[in-house]
């Protein structure tokens, strides 16, 4: 807008402004994004969304240009703005407790881990607090008390990921801005829409005032106010076609979508750039080198579509159209849960003790030994009888994980024995039976595919997004596995949208390289059709044929298709059921890939290992059935975990609750005010189509239909069909959506009644949305009287675990809710359960790998000496007990590394006894591969004993006595060994 510095955008959906804001960023163009306040009883009420957006209008107000991108919800709520600031500058004297009483008097609150907005920590010479205004928690370290470093860190990792030279600190405290019509100085407006903006305006009103008190509420003419009291600021509409008076018509066409095949994307560009157009191209991963010089390309970034301006003669390329990918990459913070909090072991908490059975952990304590003082943990058992164990024993305890409230164990009884000895001899057992399987597995003769090769590569590099680190530890794994000479049988797990199709489609293209042909089965036929457009945008140019075999393809085509994969002609053929039917003959198969394992019968897969010999097995699930996930645990099968977030997920709210219906009602609304669409899954045949009649009475307007097992199968996967495409926006459904598509538009869920439901299948169906950046809205009802004990305790924990990262997670507690009996398939499992299924699973693996001989004995470890995590080093009882148990476990050398590096970021320089903690942990993990079988530290001396390997290392000033190689003692002794390891250790696969 001509003569405007500040201009106030103005669009009618979060989504779009989200998508503006990240494509001006690209442009160049100065811009912020006033968020909505979230739809969040909960959220609302704790107002840290107002503090951040009011700290968001404050730098647009008070800068001189730039644009401020909103919805008129986002514009129209209130702001709150923290009254006053504390500056943090590296290099300034400040003091730790300068700061921590600041926070404390500006709102502050005290926690033991900072992952939540409004929060602070304190450990020795660090403080970490989350400022509301801002996306991610920060660090703050001291030099006595001059401030070393600021920096961001990860909620999740709690691992800092920014530095930055200086931050000004808010307060949590506010005002709360109630003068709506204050002025904002000098600036514009462009309206987007005008239409769409009220009737966008409208929904989001009713639905924000059912969640606030009444003197909160908005006006239902709030927007129309504003417009009218800004109307003496430049102004400018932008309206679609048909829509309004239009005084000057934009002239844009339209860019062709390549679907990853670059060779068409070059054709295109340079049949333009003879024409006279100028071209841009906009890719988060391509180069430049893949187009001519005279293309204007900018790597690292893309718009989120491309456009054609014809009075310009310039065209605009994007991965939209390259790759038929346009989402829109956010701020990489992951919000979830710090592992710390999942994994550590917690003051009252439930815990099995291997030697003494069921307690509860009541705390720690400090007692003197020898004249020495030890911190130790206080085991509470029946009677009230206590037991008091050294920190280093703590391997010995596991989480108990049962339902309800324990029986505790006596240490006076021999109940807790007798079944440990009933455990061992199954153990015994069952280890016996599983090391036959793995020798007749290794003995199976299987193809060793070659190393990566180039088809694979360029592959790889077209890829257009940056790969997660479990994503790369998954594609690492398949590769390994297809690289060895016995078949493959892998379970990949990892939530919907986590990356699981590219690991597959990676193996699928190893094969082909290698000269097999590799098979994707998947449960559906509209599943089966959205694999196949996935793999072809993904293989684009390269020499690669990829068919799709279903009935939806004409009988003259599966024909063609079948004679061409008899011939070897098809190298990748993806489809459902059907390519287990015998007239399916392949030429040679080398990789059968099968999404959602579950959904198929063990005689399907094993026809086809029957057929094809040594065939490797890749098996998908998000939330795998307890069965399989009993067996990938105890090592009958591998498995490869995806547990990291991909960039740029919106956030799932989940609401488990009695039946309401206006609640209900008033989440389809917002999601059909907002353009999107609705699954309301009603898991009962009999009466559905009397609750999709009523739903589309209360919604005339907007497509209804219903999808369920026992619709025609044409008729099912036309409405799926229509559903994606989005001509129909609520779906009345069962379960059958349980393995569905990817709908990008679908972001409310409602489920009517949770019985019946496994934890793991509500955590599957809650998959089917939240996909994309927008926020998804999870409803999960229940009739309360009627609802047992399960189904309670299975909806509490689906909403204690985050809809991102917990599938694995849901599927683990499963097994325990339901109980190991029904998974180990034995009649006599009581005592299984007395012992718990993790520690059962845990005593089994490591008797399998003894028999096996797997790796090498790590070395004994024998301190006489205190080696404790001072309280002022970590002074949460909780995080201490987590860092003991892993300090205690054998640490690699690439470990010890990565372990030292995270104390230092988040705890600050290492004390001795610490340090001694992690030599220690390296010795044992490392020291077995030199042959040192024992190290023995006294406050006097250290002593290495065993066959050290030729060559193996001798500190300086270190002397050889009777075998033994002897040192200095203490913790300076222990360093220098570990110092020697570091210098010495073979990497190891």
């Amino acid at each position: 807008m001509r003569g405007c510095e500040k201009v106030l955008v103005l669009v009618p959906t979060r989504q779009e402004a989200l998508t503006l804001d990240s494509d001006l960023k690209v442009l160049g163009v100065e811009s912020r994004l006033l968020e909505e306040p979230p739809l969040d009883r909960e959220k609302l009420r704790n107002g840290d969304s107002f503090l951040r957006r009011g700290h968001t209008l404050s730098g647009w107000l008070n800068a001189r240009s730039g644009m401020l991108v909103a919805t008129p919800g986002a514009l129209l709520t209130p702001f709150r703005f923290g009254k006053v600031g504390l500056t943090l500058a590296a290099g300034k004297r400040l003091g730790r407790d300068t700061l921590t009483s600041w926070l404390a008097e500006n709102g502050y609150r005290r926690a033991e881990l900072v992952w939540q907005p409004g929060e602070f920590a304190v450990r020795g010479g660090i403080v970490d607090f989350f400022d509301p205004s801002e996306k991610a928690p920060l660090r703050v370290e001291f030099f006595d008390e001059d401030v070393e470093s600021i920096r961001f860190f990860q909620p999740r990792s709690q691992r800092s990921f920014q530095n930055l030279p200086h931050f000004i600190v808010r307060s949590v405290n506010h005002s709360e801005d109630e003068q709506r019509e204050r002025a904002w100085g000098s600036y514009g407006t462009l309206l987007v829409q005008p239409r769409r903006l009220e009737d966008g305006f409208a929904a989001f009103c009713e639905l924000y005032n059912a969640l606030v008190d009444e003197k909160q509420r908005l006006a239902p003419d709030a927007f129309e106010r504003f417009l009218l009291d800004t109307g003496r600021l430049p102004r400018l509409r932008v309206s679609a076609p048909g829509e309004g008076v239009h005084q000057d018509a934009l002239d844009f066409g339209v860019v062709p979508y390549f679907r990853g095949d670059l060779r068409a994307a070059r054709a295109y560009v340079d049949s333009h750039l003879q024409a006279g157009f100028k071209i841009h191209i906009t890719s988060r991963n391509l180069t430049g080198s893949s187009f001519p010089e005279q293309v204007s390309f900018q790597q690292g970034s893309s718009l989120s579509g491309g456009v054609v301006v014809k009075d310009r003669n310039e065209i605009w390329i994007s991965d939209a159209e390259l790759f038929g990918i346009n989402e829109v990459a956010e701020e990489e913070v992951n919000h979830g849960m710090p592992l710390d909090l999942e994994a550590s072991l917690k003051k009252d908490q439930w815990v099995i003790h291997e030697k003494y059975g069921v307690c509860q952990l009541e705390g720690t304590s400090v007692e003197n030994f020898g004249g020495q003082n030890y911190e130790t943990i206080v085991l509470r058992f029946a009677d009230n009888e206590r037991l008091i164990i050294p920190t280093a024993e703590l391997f010995r305890l596991t989480p108990w994980n049962g339902n309800g409230v324990p029986e505790l164990d006596s240490l006076k009884s021999k109940r807790w024995r007798s079944a440990w000895k009933k455990a061992e001899a199954q153990i015994e057992a069952e280890a016996q039976g599983l090391l036959n399987l793995y020798a007749q597995r290794e003995l199976a003769e299987g193809r060793a595919f070659g190393r990566d090769g180039d088809l694979l590569k360029r592959f790889e590099e077209s890829f257009p997004y940056k790969e997660t680190v479990d994503q790369l530890r998954a594609i690492r794994d398949v590769k390994h596995d297809m690289e060895r000479r016995w078949p493959m049988d892998r379970l990949i797990v990892g939530d919907v949208g986590y990356g699981k199709t590219e690991v597959v489609l990676r193996a699928a293209v190893k094969a082909v390289e290698n000269g097999a042909q590799a098979a994707i089965i998947a449960p559906t036929t509209v599943l089966a059709l959205q694999h196949y457009r996935t793999c072809v945008a993904r293989v684009g140019e390269l020499p690669i044929r990829v068919e799709l075999l279903s009935r939806m393809i004409p009988k003259k085509k599966q024909k063609e298709i079948l004679d061409e994969t008899a011939k070897g002609r098809v190298d990748i053929l993806i489809g459902t059921h059907r390519l287990f039917q015998d007239d399916i003959q392949f030429k040679d198969l080398g990789l059968l890939i099968i999404d959602e394992e579950h959904r198929f019968g063990v005689k399907h897969k094993e026809r086809l290992k029957v057929a094809h010999p040594g065939l490797d097995v890749l098996s998908l699930s998000a939330t795998p059935i307890p069965r399989s996930l009993s067996m990938a645990l105890r090592g009958i099968r591998d498995i490869s975990v995806i547990a990291t977030s991909p960039r740029g997920r919106g956030e799932v709210f989940t609401v488990t609750s009695r039946w309401d219906p206006s609640l209900a009602h008033d989440a389809v609304l917002r999601e059909l005010m907002r353009g999107g669409q609705v699954y309301y899954l009603h898991n009962r045949i009999d009466d559905i189509e009397q609750i999709a009649a009523r739903l589309a009475n209360l919604f005339p307007g907007h497509r209804t239909a219903v999808a369920h097992g026992q619709m025609g199968e044409r008729e099912l996967e036309k409405t799926m069909n229509e559903f994606y495409d989005g001509r129909i926006e609520i779906l009345v459904c069962t379960t059958i959506i349980e393995s569905g598509l990817d709908v990008p538009r679908a972001n409310t869920l409602i489920v009517d009644d949770v019985r019946r439901l496994g934890l793991a299948q509500m955590h599957q169906i809650r998959g089917r949305i939240g996909r994309r950046s927008e926020n998804a809205y999870a409803l999960f009802f229940y009739e309360s009287e009627e609802s047992g004990g399960q189904t309670r305790e299975r909806l509490e924990a689906l909403g204690a675990v985050g809809s991102q990262n917990g599938g694995y997670q849901l599927a683990q507690r499963d097994l325990e809710i339901r109980g190991a009996g029904e998974i180990l398939g034995t009649e006599q499992h009581g005592f299984k359960e007395r012992i718990g299924y993790t520690l059962y699973l845990k005593k089994l693996k490591e008797r399998v790998d003894q028999l096996r001989g797997i790796g090498i004995k790590p070395a004994l470890v024998d301190v006489g000496m205190p080696l404790v995590i001072p309280v002022e080093y970590v002074p949460q009882m909780d995080l201490r007990i987590g860092l003991y148990r892993r300090l205690l476990s054998p640490l690699s050398a690439q470990e010890y590394e990565e372990m030292r590096a995270e104390l230092l970021d988040r705890y600050g320089p290492l004390p001795e006894q610490v340090q001694g903690l992690l030599d220690a942990a390296l010795v044992r993990g490392e020291g077995g591969a030199l042959g040192i079988e024992k190290l023995r530290v006294s406050k006097a001396l250290v002593a290495l004993e065993g066959p050290l390997r030729e060559g193996a290392f001798l500190p300086p000033r270190w002397i050889v006595k009777s075998g033994a190689r002897l040192g200095i003692g203490g913790v300076n002794g222990l360093h220098a060994v570990a110092g020697e390891l570091m210098k010495k250790v073979v990497p190891r696969a």
